[in-house]
């Protein structure tokens, strides 16, 4: 039993906490915590499957936390209580008995591991509280028994919402709102304490001085008599704490990988199950069954004798006992995080089921397979809507404005892509002897997908003074002479079409989109191709790249590929139409050197504007990728100095095609323009001086 007290003769308990050291609890208070369903949170994990990751946390339960929220709320209302004394003003012990009895009651309604049980019954914690307030419950009694039943709906409203004209009276009470808002807040006590207790169980050490916070806290009325918390200035560098160590343990603890990795396997073991329960050898906990056979029409008296140690003894069984290898697999939740490989940041699970099936397994169905999974975990570190007050003197201000660390518009969000082999073979049917084949080129297909979605090259402009003499033959022989050996070579024809939005973000920004039409041995293939630049200032050039093969010239199969990979471009302002159409009939000659590959490609373009009348452009462009790791563009620092000492007039190109082709044409457009001007101007007659009229 991880709560700790001891029993006195009036009532009054002791708890002996690990962070905040003995804790007095008087009846009512006392009574509440000995209730069945209140005593059922000493068997509901805090941090659900971060446990895994974190072993610390098996000892951090959702009781502990309700204790100790409620004396960090004790202590809040004791100083609140005191500010408004010193303006006369007094809070009824009832009053503060109702927000202390909310505070203690607020997470009475988790259901196992937390959070995660309610991505299985679609209903929220706070909904599932009020119900268990409100409903035929040995705590619903208790509470009616002391305050009434119209004040146990009060103690219910400042948790959440319910249907009810008189608690939505009560809102309007000052008190009531004061009191709410230490209850749900930007710093209220139940955040305060779960960063503390997490923190100290997970082996964390946490800089959070909360008696600082407390002390800080004061009371601001304005001219209508409307209440609100403030923070004392001088609390800022605490509060500043407490932001920072809010975002690290959402990035390291919360959103850990195996929690993460839960977010599929806990309610694939409860479908699979339901499936084929026959599959399962042994009985299973009542618990369990419950969950899996009614998750979202579970009647509440079934659902307050749901906790963790049913669900983790079956998750042990099912392992031990089950004729469904993928089941079995799922249910080693130990070795969840070794079996589920982490991929790069940029792989989302479109992109490797479409491999998977395009290049590994053209005749196997992978669209439902759950051997590849993204998740995408998601926070509001600060809510607009719920403005924390800085009190600066003679005024206060929303904290967004009193520190850099608050920006009220960013939320914090991860995603991440897991893949797990032996899942897939176990789907496909494979023995592991006929599976082993395919390892090799599975490694080889994660390692194109993991690689950092960057590209690297250098590109050169050819003056049209430069083109006549200048070829490329001149180019690979010099080449040649410092160590490089032509390995192949090849010619092409690509077609771009580029698009914009109205008003040209994509050129602005040097970016582009482009649905690219590449013909080459009689055979033509479809590329959707956005670009934005990373990087500036460098020989070669870093930037982001999406592309997605498609099956035409429309690029909605691009727009689907950007939007899956939550590309922050508005998509919609997009014209339906090109305003750019480059043709490039190119040259590619493959370099190697010490085991390294480049690619020199030879461009001539022609470019034409439709936004300018069709205005055309032509260009000379020589373009040098490295084709390995991007650690490879060390090579083009060398060939970038090899070229410039034999080639000085080559000059270096930042500019991808879309710029350059806007740029080219426009100046064709002015100089065709004012030609037009000229020839359209009477022409002036010269006369000589002694001309005889």
């Amino acid at each position: 039993m991880a709560v700790k007290y001891e029993r006195k003769e009036d009532g009054i308990i002791v708890v002996r906490d690990p962070i905040y050291g003995k804790i007095v609890i008087r009846p009512p208070f006392s009574e509440i915590i000995f209730t069945k369903e209140m005593q059922r949170l000493e068997d509901i994990g805090q941090n659900g499957f971060s446990i895994y990751d974190y072993p610390g946390l098996a000892n951090n339960e959702r009781l502990s936390h309700s204790i100790g929220a409620f004396y960090l709320m004790s202590q809040m209302i004791t100083k609140i209580e005191l500010e408004l004394l010193k303006r006369g003003i007094t809070i009824s012990q009832e009053e503060k008995d109702l927000a202390l009895c909310s505070m203690l009651l607020h997470d009475i309604g988790h259901g196992p591991f937390s959070h995660d049980c309610e991505s299985v019954t679609k209903y929220s914690h706070e909904k599932r509280t009020t119900d268990i307030l409100l409903g035929d419950t040995q705590i619903h009694r208790l509470l009616v028994n002391t305050f009434g039943e119209q004040k146990t709906k009060k103690i219910a409203s400042y948790i959440a919402e319910i249907n009810d004209p008189d608690s939505k009276q009560n809102e309007n009470n000052n008190f009531s709102k004061l009191l709410k808002s230490l209850i749900s807040y930007q710093l209220d006590a139940d955040r305060l304490d779960y960063l503390l207790r997490d923190s100290y169980h997970a082996g964390i050490i946490s800089g959070i001085d909360y008696k600082k916070i407390i002390n800080g806290l004061g009371v601001s009325i304005d001219n209508n008599k409307n209440y609100e918390v403030v923070i004392n200035e001088n609390a800022l560098s605490a509060i500043e704490t407490i932001l920072i160590e809010r975002f690290q343990r959402y990035r390291d603890v919360y959103f850990s990988i195996t929690a993460n990795i839960m977010k599929l396997v806990f309610p694939e073991v409860l479908k699979r199950y339901v499936k084929n329960p026959d599959s399962v050898l042994v009985e299973l906990p009542e618990a369990f069954r419950m969950l899996a056979m009614h998750p979202q029409e579970m009647p509440l008296e079934q659902f307050i004798t749901l906790t963790d140690t049913p669900f983790l003894k079956a998750f042990s069984l099912i392992q031990e006992n089950t004729t469904d290898p993928i089941l079995r697999h799922l249910c080693d939740l130990e070795n969840l995080k070794k079996h589920y490989r982490l991929l790069g940041e940029n792989v989302v699970r479109e992109d490797v089921v479409q491999k998977l099936q395009e290049e590994l397994f053209p005749d196997k169905d992978l669209s439902n397979t759950i051997s590849v999974y993204t998740n995408i975990s998601k926070i509001k570190l600060y809510k607009k809507e719920q403005t924390l007050k800085i009190n600066c003197g003679k005024s206060t201000k929303d904290i967004s404005e009193v520190t850099d660390l608050i920006k009220p518009q960013d939320n914090f969000e991860r995603r991440r892509t897991f893949f797990d082999p032996e899942v897939l073979r176990l789907e496909l049917g494979m023995s592991k002897q006929e599976f082993k084949t395919y390892k090799g080129e599975i490694e080889h297909m994660l390692e194109e997908l993991n690689k950092a979605p960057e590209e690297f090259e250098l590109k050169y402009i050819l003056s049209d003074e430069m083109q006549k003499t200048f070829t490329v033959e001149d180019m690979l022989e010099h080449l040649a002479q410092n160590g490089f050996t032509l390995v192949e070579e090849s010619e092409k024809e690509n077609d771009d079409k580029y698009y914009d939005t109205k008003s040209a973000d994509l050129l602005t920004k040097g970016g582009s989109l482009r649905v690219r039409k590449a013909s080459q041995n009689d055979k033509t293939k479809y590329k959707g191709t956005f670009k934005m630049p990373k990087t500036e200032g460098e020989v070669y050039s870093s930037r982001d790249e999406i592309e997605a093969k498609m099956q035409g010239t429309s690029f909605e199969e691009l727009k689907e590929k950007m939007q899956e990979k939550q590309v922050p471009f508005d998509l919609d302002n997009i014209l339906p139409t090109a305003i750019l159409n480059s043709v490039t009939q190119r040259k590619d000659f493959v370099l190697e050197k010490n085991g390294v590959r480049v690619c020199l490609s030879f461009d001539q373009t022609e470019y034409t504007n439709y936004v300018l009348q069709g205005t055309r452009a032509t260009d000379c462009m020589v373009e040098i990728e490295a084709l390995g790791d991007v650690s490879d563009r060390v090579i083009l620092n060398e060939i970038h100095s090899v070229l410039n000492a034999r080639f000085p007039e080559l000059k270096p190109n930042k500019q991808n095609k879309y710029l350059r082709g806007v740029q080219k044409t426009k100046e064709n457009y002015r100089g065709i323009k004012q030609q037009k001007e000229s020839e359209s101007r009477p022409r002036k007659i010269d006369q000589p001086d002694d001309m005889e009229l």
